[in-house]
Protein backbone atom coordinates (compact mmCIF):
# COMPACT_ATOMS: atom_id res chain seq x y z
CA UNK A 1 0.00 0.00 0.00
CA UNK A 2 1.88 3.27 -1.21
CA UNK A 3 2.30 5.17 1.60
CA UNK A 4 1.69 3.27 4.40
CA UNK A 5 3.67 2.87 7.59
CA UNK A 6 4.02 -0.52 9.31
CA UNK A 7 5.17 -0.75 12.60
CA UNK A 8 5.29 -4.28 14.88
CA UNK A 9 6.25 -3.14 18.19
CA UNK A 10 7.90 -6.01 20.77
CA UNK A 11 8.81 -4.29 24.10
CA UNK A 12 6.33 -3.21 26.47
CA UNK A 13 8.19 0.28 27.37
CA UNK A 14 7.63 1.23 23.59
CA UNK A 15 3.99 3.05 23.82
CA UNK A 16 5.22 6.69 24.20
CA UNK A 17 7.46 5.77 21.07
CA UNK A 18 4.64 4.29 19.43
CA UNK A 19 2.39 7.24 20.52
CA UNK A 20 4.69 9.51 18.70
CA UNK A 21 5.82 7.89 15.44
CA UNK A 22 2.46 7.29 15.06
CA UNK A 23 1.12 11.11 15.37
CA UNK A 24 3.69 12.13 13.09
CA UNK A 25 2.77 9.44 10.16
CA UNK A 26 -1.01 10.39 10.51
CA UNK A 27 -0.21 13.94 10.85
CA UNK A 28 1.75 13.60 6.86
CA UNK A 29 -0.96 12.09 5.53
CA UNK A 30 0.41 8.54 5.78
CA UNK A 31 -1.53 5.39 6.92
CA UNK A 32 -0.31 3.55 9.64
CA UNK A 33 -0.59 -0.10 10.46
CA UNK A 34 0.70 -1.52 14.02
CA UNK A 35 1.24 -4.67 15.19
CA UNK A 36 1.44 -5.54 18.61
CA UNK A 37 3.11 -8.71 19.99
CA UNK A 38 5.05 -10.34 22.51
CA UNK A 39 5.36 -7.86 25.73
CA UNK A 40 4.02 -5.05 24.05
CA UNK A 41 0.50 -6.78 24.48
CA UNK A 42 0.62 -5.30 28.36
CA UNK A 43 0.17 -1.68 27.16
CA UNK A 44 -2.70 -2.30 25.51
CA UNK A 45 -3.87 -1.81 29.09
CA UNK A 46 -3.05 1.64 29.46
CA UNK A 47 -5.19 4.52 28.69
CA UNK A 48 -2.92 6.03 26.21
CA UNK A 49 -3.35 3.33 23.78
CA UNK A 50 -6.98 3.92 23.01
CA UNK A 51 -5.52 6.98 20.89
CA UNK A 52 -2.97 4.46 18.92
CA UNK A 53 -6.33 2.38 18.11
CA UNK A 54 -8.18 5.94 17.16
CA UNK A 55 -5.35 6.85 14.33
CA UNK A 56 -4.31 3.83 13.52
CA UNK A 57 -4.78 0.65 12.22
CA UNK A 58 -4.28 -2.54 15.03
CA UNK A 59 -3.92 -5.72 15.14
CA UNK A 60 -2.93 -7.44 18.29
CA UNK A 61 -0.85 -11.05 18.32
CA UNK A 62 -3.86 -13.41 20.03
CA UNK A 63 -1.10 -15.77 21.72
CA UNK A 64 0.47 -12.62 22.80
CA UNK A 65 -2.20 -11.44 24.49
CA UNK A 66 -3.50 -14.46 26.10
CA UNK A 67 0.12 -15.18 27.22
CA UNK A 68 0.18 -11.62 28.65
CA UNK A 69 -3.47 -13.05 30.69
CA UNK A 70 -5.61 -10.61 29.29
CA UNK A 71 -8.16 -13.47 27.73
CA UNK A 72 -11.61 -12.23 27.50
CA UNK A 73 -10.61 -8.59 28.09
CA UNK A 74 -12.23 -6.38 25.44
CA UNK A 75 -10.06 -3.38 24.23
CA UNK A 76 -12.55 -0.64 23.10
CA UNK A 77 -12.14 0.26 19.07
CA UNK A 78 -10.92 -3.29 18.63
CA UNK A 79 -13.31 -6.22 17.51
CA UNK A 80 -12.52 -9.84 17.59
CA UNK A 81 -10.98 -9.50 13.73
CA UNK A 82 -8.03 -7.43 15.16
CA UNK A 83 -6.99 -10.28 17.74
CA UNK A 84 -4.22 -11.59 14.70
CA UNK A 85 -1.84 -13.96 14.09
CA UNK A 86 2.18 -13.61 13.66
CA UNK A 87 0.71 -14.04 9.38
CA UNK A 88 -0.21 -10.30 9.75
CA UNK A 89 3.11 -8.80 10.94
CA UNK A 90 4.31 -10.86 7.69
CA UNK A 91 1.52 -8.86 5.51
CA UNK A 92 2.82 -5.71 6.83
CA UNK A 93 6.05 -6.54 5.49
CA UNK A 94 4.99 -6.90 2.28
CA UNK A 95 1.84 -4.97 2.11
CA UNK A 96 3.51 -1.28 3.53
CA UNK A 97 6.06 1.43 1.92
CA UNK A 98 8.13 1.64 5.15
CA UNK A 99 7.76 -0.55 7.96
CA UNK A 100 9.61 -0.45 11.63
CA UNK A 101 10.23 -2.29 14.65
CA UNK A 102 10.32 -0.64 18.09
Amino acid sequence: MKGALGICVTKSTSLPHLLGITRAAVGAGKRVEVFITGEAARFTQDSRFAEVVAIAHVGICEVSYIAAGYQGVEIPGLVDKDFVTQARNAELVERCERYLLI
